[in-house]
């Protein structure tokens, strides 16, 4: 089981590492599936929920940029209260 867990962060870190990569190249759209992905598979973080409020942001999509912060920063506070 906790190589399952292993294996699923590996996953998420690749799609999230995707994502940087592609928004480093302005491929907004690209970049935002790649986060997507990996929220699908880590919906927990915090970092992946923000770069993709970014994306959005770029891509005027105001809305979901928003909603991504909000949960980004959702996520984040829980993170501070342990």
């Amino acid at each position: 089981m906790e190589s399952d867990r292993g294996i699923q962060s590996q996953e998420a870190d690749e799609f999230f590492l995707q994502g940087l990569a592609l928004a480093k190249k302005g491929l907004w759209k690209e970049a935002a599936a790649a986060y997507r992905e990996s929220l699908l598979i880590n919906p927990g973080s915090a970092q992946t929920y923000l770069n993709l409020g970014f994306v959005y942001y770029e891509l005027g999509y105001d809305r979901e940029a928003q909603e991504a912060f909000g949960i980004a920063s959702k996520i984040q506070a829980r993170a501070c209260v342990r």
